[in-house]
């Protein structure tokens, strides 16, 4: 009998709840509502034989997807939460619930269907969870963006670093050199606040808001290429 979680939806947040769902309908996660619940359901659900290992799947992958909405549309936090997970027959009737609390709250400044587009195989979201499961560099890239829209200075130099430092993103064609230099310069600096002397800041720092926007820039290129 297949499993499913379910979703609380925070009062006032139906709305954005349904942007966002069109672009979760593949096997890896799709966002539906049944009997007026908002549940999710995974392929990843499949090899689960018990309420708590659905649950520690479920956070899984909704951790993923947090990275991605923070990434792409600048929702910032957790903001799904398993309500419950629940077990279903085969004809969708419920006969076992576990509760587990929460709620949702989502603060979006970009139009999922403008972001996450749709694609052969789903959406841009779930083509991400899909690659997800099966390549360490995408997850490893996702978990630096963390489930924040806003960075900080130390997630900036990480990023930088990560696709190879100001030699890597100038060779994969991503970004010019100076333009690399001149952020992670700013960052290093900002990360070395103890001893300023000793990393200065270039001549036209770019403001954290700047690097923000340029290290996930970089970042969604990369991701482009490996889908």
């Amino acid at each position: 009998m297949p499993y499913a979680a379910g979703i609380a939806v925070a009062a006032g947040s139906n709305k954005i709840f349904e942007d966002i769902t069109p672009c979760f309908t593949s096997t890896i996660a799709n966002i539906r509502k049944l009997d007026g619940q908002w549940i999710l359901e995974s392929s990843m659900f499949g090899a689960c034989d018990s309420h708590e290992k659905v649950y520690a799947s479920a956070m899984g992958l909704l951790s993923t997807i947090h990275s991605v909405l923070a990434l792409y549309m600048g929702v910032s936090g957790e903001p799904f939460s398993i309500g419950s997970t629940m077990k279903l027959t085969d004809d969708e009737q419920l006969i076992d619930r576990r509760i587990y609390g929460g709620l949702l709250t989502v603060n979006t400044v970009r139009p999922a269907h403008e972001v996450l587009p749709s694609t052969a195989s789903g959406s841009l979201a779930t083509d991400l969870l899909s690659r997800v499961a099966a390549d360490p560099a995408m997850a490893a890239a996702l978990s630096l963006v963390g489930h924040f829209a806003k960075t900080d200075w130390p997630q900036v130099y990480d990023i930088i670093e990560f696709f190879g430092g100001v030699r890597g993103i100038e060779k994969s064609g991503f970004a010019p050199r100076s333009e690399v230099r001149r952020v992670r310069q700013t960052a290093n600096h900002y990360r070395h606040l103890g001893s300023p002397t000793a990393y200065p800041l270039p001549s036209n720092p770019p403001t954290l808001s700047e690097a923000g926007r340029f290290v996930k820039d970089i970042m969604k290129r990369w991701i482009a290429t490996r889908l």
